[in-house]
């Protein structure tokens, strides 16, 4: 996957939580029916330096994966949605 540069306003992320939103990001590529490897680079920054995928890259993947079903709509899957659900489905995750 290649390496994204940090959103503009956005302290450059720690390599551990870069890899919780590479594996969130994957995650939802999985969840959606997409390829990680055709969502361009430009989609891929800006999915991760959305402030949902932050608060969700806290959450288990149990967890994601329960709110998704709730969550998604055919092949999309909001992430505003999808933090939404989580925290009415588990909201102490």
């Amino acid at each position: 996957m290649p390496v994204v540069p940090a959103s503009p306003g956005h302290a450059p992320s720690t390599p551990a939580r870069r890899d919780r939103g590479y594996e969130l990001f994957r995650l939802w590529c999985e969840l959606t029916g997409r390829s990680p490897r055709e969502v361009p680079v430009d989609e891929v920054a800006a999915f991760l330096g959305r402030p949902e995928v932050r608060a969700l890259s806290r959450v288990p993947a149990e967890v994601l994966r329960d709110a998704a079903g709730a969550a998604r709509r055919g092949t999309s899957l909001p992430v505003e949605r999808w933090l939404a659900t989580v925290r009415i489905v588990r909201p102490h995750a």
